[in-house]
């Protein structure tokens, strides 16, 4: 293995997020910070592993700088045919190709370049930061994932056609990834979900969780990787037994059972090699296939895993200064790239003794068929998961088979047969719920696996890494009069078990003992709340719970009654700053201006996200919290009594709101969604019904209802024949979720006069984005509603309506008149332009067009 560290790839000492190597194996790409832009560097990859080329003069380095980019680039990615993508904070994407021409320098800025490349395509439809990317295997799609919870397959034969819009997460998505057969896209989220994606309609195949349950600090990336022969999928950020881990997820059944673990703090990238490798073994006629992994990590360390084996093939401590954030295999598999936040990037070169001998592409490609089936060139990437299905009668019911291929290597568990015999019992763990209404578990022994004391990795004192089986412990509840001891659980379990101690050094900061007397006491403030008042159900304390604050990711850990409240800056290691609260923590809402946190005994704290000052005293709403919310300066507490408040939060901090939505929430509902638009509370119950509250008017607008037949209807109606999809905004925001919440049958209330009733539904779509403030909702549905008029019989009047309210006072001596020249500060005149040219491409309305047009042009000059 040879390791090389050239410090003249670098982006003038500015981070480096993300590395990737060329399909020919001849140059790579790096992305990250460039002065006041994003940049994306072409390099040469001859110097880098060729010593006498590296000293060369004549020898280029640095082939290509782009500066193109308005804020960081995050992600580079090669396509197979050697299209460059890139996606940064400024929320683009481009794609770059090579162009025939070399020399001169890159266009808009950038260094002397010996090649050129060009940008043929920007796409423009994520509406906040591009974080990761990931080329199709056998199609021209290109996914791409972003902090506004969505991810979007692009067209590259047509760009900026996009083939699908995936929404489901409910945080940023910060990884993505195809599996070898393009049957699946995979991507994970800060909302602790990994999802897997059929290509085939761009459903749902599953939604993995429990893996990251417990992650509390988020990372900056989160690149998920699946393996080359497509029968694992490895994740990022995960945990086991509290320990920061890589989860393997199987394809066969989604089975979550094993986990590369070793690593001291959160995984940030995972990069499979994308050859299947084999080597003979002693004693085998026939050579072992398998596949290679690497994993890096926020303890700036580098693994690489060969499926194989138990342990590692290799661990390099303190690669860097910083976070590792990508990881890249060049296509021979020998040789792997990675950078880091520090602004470094290292190669690594192996031989085929350490990795073994990659597959040949024809045999790797066969393997694929033998498995999935053809995969589809174009399109689609349509995949028979079991071909043997073509061979049954259609009129058969489907069958449960089971697919078994000696050319892959399961990755088998270590053995955790113990080496001493077990002090009680091991599998099961007591829990104990008190009188006073806590839980407490019961210390029990832990024996280590007999692999943990191998010697050679206690001589070098490296971590442990091996792929271990999750914990089968079964959970016993019990209720019992008298609560334990805390202090002395505590002290037993240091005197019984040295694993335990390994686990209490692990935290990096001690919790403080709690005496049993301060528990009681504690309790009794929530135990004599009234629950009479109950309409929502309250929050429950958690492990963990996390989330991101513009550059801060903000974690809450609960441990023995107490929450210890971590703010990191980027993806440091350790907290900016940190304190403990007196109670569990239920809730957490943060931004880039506030931290909002509330705890069990009802109570919301507030914090400043960088300087961890308070800016307000703890405040009390009027009963236990049902969600807590955070937008800007602004802060929204609902109260399980239905009470709603908000907070402008800062130097000076003031009520906003105060109001009650216990009327709107029906018994047995709770809440679907809830948000801050202007200052506005915005709520979805389960009850398929959506809210926001007007200030000015001083009451709620009931902006959604999916129960109602009618309204359903004419929305089905609506958006069949308008041709055209809604803009994204806070109207829906809100109501996309109704319809999934009522179901997926559409009502046939048999109107004899359909018409009026779509009508009616297009003018409270304008309404509702009126009160809402959204301008470009608002501009949709007014172009809707003219549209579907045109196309109606008998009336003409209401379609005047509009048209006389854009239009005004056709004379001046109407200046004093009540009408408002503009709405929602877009000029109606402009408007009217934009309706008419509507009303134009409609033969039989040209004398309205005309007469208006007249008119228009009329008022155009008086002003003149």
């Amino acid at each position: 293995m040879k390791l090389v560290k050239p410090n003249w790839v670098t982006h003038d000492g500015y981070s480096i997020f993300s590395v990737d190597i060329h399909p020919d194996g001849k140059r790579f790409a790096t992305g990250g910070q460039g002065g006041d832009s994003g940049r994306v560097v072409i390099w040469n990859m001859e110097p880098v592993v060729n010593e006498i080329a590296e000293l060369d003069e004549n020898i280029p380095k640095m082939l290509c700088q782009l500066d193109n980019h308005l804020a960081c680039v995050n992600c580079v990615r090669w396509s197979n045919n050697g299209l460059l993508a890139s996606g940064g904070v400024d929320k683009l994407i481009m794609i770059w190709r090579l162009s025939g021409g070399s020399g001169g320098s890159s266009i808009f800025g950038g260094k002397s370049s010996v090649e050129t490349w060009r940008c043929i395509a920007t796409l423009r439809s994520h509406e906040a930061d591009v974080l990761d990317l990931a080329w199709a295997p056998h199609s021209p799609w290109l996914a791409s994932a972003s902090v506004d919870n969505s991810v979007i397959v692009w067209d590259a034969s047509k760009f900026p056609a996009i083939v699908a819009v995936l929404k489901g997460h409910t945080g940023f998505v910060k990884g993505i990834t195809w599996d070898p057969v393009g049957k699946y896209l995979a991507s994970q989220s800060d909302d602790k979900t990994l999802r897997v994606w059929r290509t085939t309609d761009w459903t749902e195949a599953t939604v993995i969780s429990e893996p990251f349950d417990e992650c509390g600090g988020t990372t900056h990336v989160l690149r998920l990787s699946w393996s080359p022969d497509g029968q694992y999928l490895v994740s990022a950020h995960a945990m086991n037994g509290g320990g920061p881990t890589a989860q393997i997820i199987e394809r066969d059944g989604w089975t979550q059972d094993k986990d590369f673990v070793g690593h001291r703090k959160a995984v940030t990238c995972v990069r499979f090699n994308g050859n299947i490798l084999q080597k003979k073994q002693p004693g085998s006629s026939k050579p072992q296939q398998y596949c290679c992994v690497a994993i890096g990590s926020r303890d700036r360390s580098l693994s690489v895993w060969l499926t194989s084996l138990k342990r590692p093939l290799v661990v390099i401590h303190e690669l860097f200064t910083h976070s590792v954030l990508d990881a890249s295999w060049s296509p021979c598999g020998l040789r792997l790239a990675a950078c880091s936040w520090d602004g470094s990037v290292v190669l690594i070169e192996f031989t085929q003794q350490e990795l073994g001998q990659p597959l040949d592409p024809a045999e790797q490609s066969s393997l694929h068929e033998r498995l999935y089936g053809k995969p589809l060139v174009q399109g689609g990437c349509t995949v028979m998961e079991a071909p043997e299905l073509l061979n049954l009668k259609t009129t058969a019911p489907p069958t449960q088979t089971t697919q078994t291929s000696t050319s892959t290597n399961s990755m088998q568990p270590p053995p955790t047969t113990p080496t001493t015999p077990a002090k009680g019992p091991i599998n099961k763990q007591i829990e104990t719920r008190t009188s006073d209404g806590k839980r407490r578990i019961t210390p029990m022994f832990i024996p280590p696996p007999s692999d943990t004391m191998d010697s050679s990795s206690a001589r070098l004192g490296t971590p442990t890494f091996t792929s271990q089986v999750k914990s089968s412990i079964v959970i016993e509840k019990r209720n019992d009069v008298v609560a334990p001891n805390v202090t002395t659980a505590v002290n037993s379990t240091n005197t019984n078990s040295p694993i335990s101690t390994i686990v209490l050094k692990r935290r990096e900061h001690a919790t403080p003992k709690l005496h049993h007397a301060s528990l009681t006491k504690k309790l009794k403030i929530t135990s004599e709340r009234n629950t009479n008042q109950i309409l929502l159900p309250p929050l429950k304390p958690s492990s963990s719970l996390s989330q991101q604050a513009g550059h801060y990711a903000v974690t809450v850990t609960n441990s023995q009654g107490l929450a210890h409240l971590q703010v990191f800056k980027g993806t440091d290691s350790e907290p900016t700053w940190d304190l403990y609260l007196g109670y569990s923590a239920v809730a957490l809402a943060a931004s880039p201006a506030v931290i909002a946190i509330g705890l069990e005994d009802g109570s919301l704290h507030t914090f400043h996200p960088a300087k961890g000052c308070r800016p307000a005293p703890p405040l009390a709403p009027p009963a236990p919290l049902a969600k807590v919310h955070a937008v800007g300066n602004a802060v929204m507490v609902i109260s399980t009594c239905g009470a709603v408040r908000v907070w402008e939060i800062g130097y000076s901090c003031r009520m906003i709101v105060s109001t009650s939505a216990a009327h709107l929430a029906a018994p047995g509902t709770s809440l679907l969604s809830c948000t801050l638009y202007n200052g506005m509370p915005h709520l979805a119950f389960t009850n398929a019904r959506a809210y926001i509250y007007h200030k000015e008017m001083g009451t709620w607008l009931l902006i959604g209802d999916s129960q109602d037949p009618i309204w359903r209807w004419a929305s089905f109606s609506a958006s069949s024949t308008s041709g055209s999809r809604a803009p994204r905004g806070p109207l829906s925001s809100l109501q996309e979720g109704l319809l999934r919440t009522a179901g997926n049958t559409l009502p046939n209330p048999r109107l004899p006069h359909s018409a009026p009733s779509v009508v009616s539904y297009l003018e409270q779509q304008m309404l509702a984005s009126k009160a809402l403030g959204s301008a470009q909702e608002y501009v949709h549905w007014l172009v809707a509603l003219v549209s579907f008029l045109l196309t109606q019989d008998g009336l003409e009047k209401r379609l005047r309506l509009i048209l006389d309210d854009l239009l005004g006072p056709s004379h001046t001596s109407a200046s004093k008149s009540i009408w408002d020249p503009l709405i929602l500060g877009i000029k109606k005149h402009k408007l009217l332009e934009d309706v008419l040219a509507v009303v134009g491409g409609h033969l039989r309305w040209q004398r309205l067009y005309l007469e208006y047009t007249e008119q228009l042009t009329a008022i155009k000059n008086q002003t003149i």
